[in-house]
């Protein structure tokens, strides 16, 4: 599942169930203090795994995988992989006991909901176009190409998703909301509010906080042990940079290279068949709460397109029509042009059907889709043809030049490794026409001239040990040989080093206890009198006025309420609350007007508010499974996690 969600595809989709299931697993057992992996022990697990669940191997090809689509996804850098490898053995844990329970319960998928969705689930039209399957070859081709997959290997996925898609509506099926409890979450999402506000800003305050010498040392002294070490190791290193864009000696590209290159890679100047197309599309009417569509609205715009359809026929002009009918109003202003389809493309299925079965300038009958009634007219039509050698040649000779180039990059510096180690690595640079560059003194993670911020470069050079033989080391682009000149290990910094920083901490510490204690002054001032206006400028600040808000509305000076003030929602108008602490602000609030939500708003999205309603009552009842599933199995002795394994798995922690 892991390799096919990392390659581009609108199929993906079909087998998103079961990924965004551990990510809710990964969230359950994350939150679980303690953790899963405080709980168990390495019996038993094979060579190639880190954990065992019923029997069933963990691998580690499969731990690194998910741990990189993680870091992926939330764009974290690799140098704390070590703190997200234990979550991604936790996810894949609970993935497979999850698997195995709804198997445990008798709902593993059949033969026949496999054929089922593959005929009448999300890929169905790309493996029963028009309800005829697409073949053996065409389906293996299709599974490889989409996925990254074998066909047995796609199967089983997409079983596994299958059952699990059972067990989760077994989860839910017990749930139940009432008309009670619909109205409360409504009232609670939608009810208003207009008060009045005074705010205190920690930065202001801190414009007149000074801090002397003796403080500043004093500050230094008790907190030395946190700086321990805050300055990290630091190395200095030199390198040969080997750039294939810069060889000395750059390759050229010969006629019979192109050549063969052009044959070799013909099916990648293949242009397809594709037509030049306009449309008219007359839209249906949105569906109702009910999710469907009134009958008589969808006949009204069956009947309007083919009136269209009729003056077309009687000699109208495209165009014309189009930009006097169409409801696509983007295209209609250009009389319908909607551009190039090419063949195969599975942007629009329904009109690639049509379209490439018209002739130039020919006009379709109706068209019926979800979203309306199209009609078509081809402009123009391109046959599927082969460039020419001649027309694809500089891109040829681009890309040949390339790779041969990359290819005698990473040649110069295995030389240039091989000839630094015993004779220094300046004279191989030398021999070779290139030069030699020197760092300063650098962090892991630090940017180096022209290097940049190079994951590689970095694990490279922190593995290796002082004056050590040079190392080959690839790059994003090309490669660097590097060899450590001096390192200097974490140190703790200097009164001096950190004078200006401890400055800054003390004075925002000092201007935050002057916020609270004003923001209460406010307060108290403001209860005592029934007037926050008049405390808020005895305070020295402003009174402000919100606009009516709701708990999802943004307000000047605090943000969303629902997050920054919610107890608002509980006060009475008139009310006058404590001082709040925003972090680096601190506000009072005084309750104006309350307006909650009508009964005919309500009535108008009781269906939306129900159903969300009934899925966050179904995720919580997963959450509970998954963690009672998991203190069962746990006492079963059925989930074994090698933690040693895991911890030379991710190495050390920066």
């Amino acid at each position: 599942m892991i390799r096919f969600l990392q390659t581009p595809g609108r199929f993906q989709k079909v087998l998103l169930v079961g990924f965004l299931l551990i990510v809710c697993i990964m969230m359950v057992v994350t939150l679980v203090p303690g953790g899963m992996l405080n709980d168990f022990t390495g019996r038993g697990v094979s060579a190639n795994s880190v954990a065992k669940v019923d029997g069933q191997d963990v691998t580690i090809q499969e731990v690194d995988q998910v741990a990189r689509n993680m870091m992926q996804r939330q764009h974290i850098p690799a140098q704390f992989k070590a703190y997200i490898l234990p979550q991604a053995v936790d996810a894949l844990v609970m993935q497979k006991a999850y698997v195995r329970e709804a198997k445990r319960l008798g709902l593993e998928a059949t033969d026949d909901d496999l054929r089922y969705e593959m005929q009448h689930g999300g890929i169905s039209q790309a493996l029963y176009p028009n309800g005829t399957f697409i073949g053996e070859s065409q389906y293996r081709n299709f599974v490889e190409t989409q996925f990254n997959l074998s066909v047995p290997q796609f199967e089983q996925e997409l079983r596994n998703d299958l059952t699990l898609r059972k067990l989760r509506s077994v989860i839910g099926a017990g749930t139940f909301v009432s008309n009670a409890e619909m109205h409360e979450a409504f009232v609670k999402a939608k009810t208003k509010v207009k008060f009045n506000y005074a705010v205190l800003n920690a930065s202001d305050l801190e414009k007149s906080v000074s801090v002397s010498d003796p403080e500043l040392r004093a500050f230094y002294e008790k907190n030395q042990q946190q700086l321990t070490n805050t300055i990290p190791e630091q190395r200095k290193v030199k390198f040969v940079l080997v750039d294939p864009a810069r060889l000395p000696n750059p390759a050229k590209a010969s006629a019979e290279e192109l050549q063969a290159y052009y044959r070799q890679h013909s099916a990648e100047f293949r242009v397809p068949e594709s037509v030049k197309l306009r449309h008219i599309l007359i839209k249906l009417p949105p569906p109702g709460p009910d999710g469907k569509v009134d009958a008589k609205q969808a006949d009204a715009a069956k009947a309007k397109a083919q009136d269209v359809l009729n003056q077309l026929h009687h000699g109208g002009d495209f165009a014309t029509l189009a930009k006097k009918y169409s409801d696509d109003l983007a295209t209609a202003k250009n009389g319908g042009a909607v551009g190039q389809l090419v063949q195969g493309s599975g942007v629009a299925p329904d009109i690639e059907k049509v379209a490439f079965g018209l002739a130039g300038g020919q006009v379709s009958d109706l068209i019926s889709t979800s979203y309306g009634f199209e009609i078509i007219r081809v402009d123009d039509k391109t046959s599927a043809h082969a460039r020419s050698f001649e027309d694809v040649r500089p891109e040829i000779e681009a890309a040949v030049t390339a790779q041969k180039n990359q290819k005698n990059a990473e040649q110069l510096a295995h030389t240039v490794e091989s000839q630094a180690k015993s004779g220094g690595l300046e004279r191989a640079a030398s021999s070779n026409g290139l030069q030699v560059q020197e760092s300063g003194y650098f962090a892991h993670g630090e940017s180096l001239p022209g290097i940049g911020t190079s994951p590689q470069f970095g694990d490279a050079v922190f593995a290796m040990k002082a004056n050590a033989a040079p190392e080959s080391v690839p790059l994003s682009r090309g490669f660097a040989v590097g060899q450590v000149v001096d390192i200097k290990p974490p140190a703790t910094p200097s009164f001096e080093q950190v004078k200006e920083r401890i400055a800054s901490e003390l004075k925002q510490q000092k201007a935050q206890a002057i916020l609270s204690q004003k923001c209460r002054d406010i307060s108290d001032k403001a209860h005592a009198s029934h007037n926050l206006g008049e405390a808020a400028k005895a305070g020295g600040t402003s009174l402000k006025t919100s606009d009516l808000v709701a708990p999802d509305g943004q307000v000047p000076d605090i943000g969303q309420l629902s997050s920054s003030v919610p107890q608002i929602f509980d006060m009475k108008p008139g009310d006058i609350s404590q001082g709040i602490n925003l972090g680096s602000k601190c506000v009072v609030v005084a309750l104006n007007e309350k307006q909650p939500p009508t009964d005919a708003e309500f009535e108008a999205v009781k269906d939306q508010v129900k159903a969300a309603l009934l899925e966050r009552k179904r995720s919580e009842a997963e959450e509970v499974f998954i963690a009672s599933l998991r203190q069962r199995l746990e006492k079963e002795g059925r989930i074994i996690v090698d933690k040693k394994k895991l911890e030379a798995l991710a190495g050390p922690k920066e």
